[in-house]
């Protein structure tokens, strides 16, 4: 039997799972199930090494009826599975094709029983990403994997061994990708009889202890609430039982964060320009924001709107007009943005290779007209929720303001400008796009292509080699 059925655009398969693998090299073989490009894996409680997932790959049928000198002992195996796939995934695929949704599918198989903290954490990851929402999802992801590492640290024996974790989790707590992304990985159940405010009272001294910063536990501890309160169901803890509250009443109270900086300081934007991810979702959001904040900090919705016409080759310049300055009757006011090197290096990753119309795909098949503006601010709103959403991952990981978003790109870029480069005023203005129309100085204010660049050159990481990008604007 082929373990493979396609149906309305969603996909049941069989796979074995090389993402984790055991001392022996035994992976865990998963149903995965497929709808718009968006992959979730059920497990299957079978674990295979590559040869013999090799074996019962080509086998067919009758090699495994008759038992097969090499498919064999795999007959227990393909029976179970069979079992699984015949009387559970498979009719519940084609049951759920038609308006298909991974929270029906989920309901369809029985998943939505929770008997821990873990299980329910896992209910609400798998229902973001099945609605594409990669930023939230990790962000539920980051806080289980938090609390685990509590519960780790609470279970081990002696000080030293104690110790040695903390430097651990210091150690390895931005590694992402690679093999030591889950050097501090632990498997530990948590029950929601355990959450406790001493035991919130304790995580949160556990987090400060590995470097966690006041905001980003402020955020955990609002995503356990948020989990434990269970919006749309019925709370997991209730009464006497719930833990959070006033901390004169014996609660325990989330630490408020301070007045927050939205302008980043130089320093982290070059943490950002370095972070690395596997993920496509994240590594875009990361490059749209870094090509706004390079970019004299345009707007988003500027961003989407660039087209390939609005690159002037003679200077090294993108020119364009901010939307919202458009008006009919007046001057139209243009901003010009010195093409830096890592612009050119973000338009060669995600940029249209035909360079007919717009530099980046958000806008694809929509004509730049007035009658389409509906359609076209409807797309930029559908392509800024999961690049907001993903840039709090990198946040997260970072431990910057967990609300990053691509706004702080434009307010970071003028920040730096006037507190830190000491930039005039109006000059920053020229450069951004802001109004000088009364201010009489302003009149007396020019700026070159080569002074603009001067200017934005000097927001580049010293540290950082380009070389390898030839020509500031030969994008092909």
């Amino acid at each position: 039997m082929n373990f493979a059925y396609t149906e309305r655009g969603v996909s049941l398969k069989l796979v074995r799972d090389t993402r984790k693998k055991n001392a022996k090299c035994l992976c865990f073989l998963k149903w995965r199930v497929t709808f718009n490009r968006f992959s979730v894996y059920y497990p299957t409680d079978i674990e295979l090494n590559q040869d013999d997932w090799d074996i019962f790959e080509a086998a067919s049928d009758d090699d495994f009826k008759f038992k097969n000198r090499k498919a064999g002992h795999l007959r227990e195996v393909r029976d179970t599975l069979e079992g699984q796939y015949v009387n559970i995934y498979l009719p519940a695929v084609k049951k759920t094709a038609k308006d298909f949704s991974f929270d029906v599918l989920n309901a369809e198989l029985g998943r939505v029983k929770v008997t821990s903290l873990n299980d329910a954490f896992a209910k609400k990851i798998d229902t973001l990403n099945a609605k594409y929402k990669v930023g939230n999802a990790a962000i539920y992801t980051s806080t289980i994997n938090a609390l685990t590492r509590f519960k780790h640290y609470k279970k081990l024996k002696g000080e030293d061994n104690k110790r040695q974790f903390v430097a651990d989790c210091i150690k390895y707590k931005y590694n992402s990708v690679g093999e030591k992304k889950d050097a501090i990985k632990v498997d530990e159940v948590i029950k929601f009889g355990e959450i406790t405010p001493k035991f919130l009272t304790e995580c949160e001294d556990f987090w400060g202890k590995i470097g966690i910063s006041d905001a980003t536990v402020g955020l955990y501890m609002r995503t356990l609430r948020a989990i434990i309160n269970n919006k749309g169901g019925d709370p997991y803890l209730t009464g006497k039982k719930y833990p959070f509250g006033d901390d004169d009443a014996g609660k325990y109270a989330i630490p408020q964060a301070g007045r927050r900086n939205i302008g980043l300081k130089l320093a982290d934007i070059w943490r950002i320009e370095d972070y690395q991810t596997d993920n496509y979702s994240i590594e875009l959001a990361r490059d749209m924001f870094l090509f706004q904040f390079y970019g004299n900090g345009m707007n988003f919705g500027d961003l989407c709107r660039l087209q390939y016409k609005n690159i002037d080759a003679a200077s090294g310049e993108i020119v364009f007009q901010r939307k919202k300055t458009i008006k009919k009757g007046k001057e139209p006011t243009y901003i010009y943005v010195p093409i830096l090197p890592p612009m050119v290096e973000i338009i060669r990753r995600h940029g249209n290779k035909s360079q007919n119309g717009y530099i980046f795909p958000f806008l694809n098949g929509i004509e730049p007209t007035a009658k389409n503006e509906k359609q076209i601010k409807n797309a930029i709103n559908c392509a800024l929720t999961p690049i907001n959403n993903a840039l709090k991952t990198i946040a997260y990981d970072l431990e910057l303001d967990p609300n990053l978003s691509t706004a702080y790109s434009r307010n970071s870029y003028i920040t730096h400008l006037i507190s830190e480069m000491l930039i005039s005023p109006i000059v920053v203005r020229k450069m951004v796009g802001h109004s000088t129309a009364k201010d009489v100085t302003a009149g007396y204010v020019t700026l070159t292509a080569k002074k603009r660049r001067e200017i934005n050159s000097k927001l580049l990481n010293p540290e950082k080699d380009y070389s390898h990008v030839i020509g500031a604007i030969k994008l092909g």
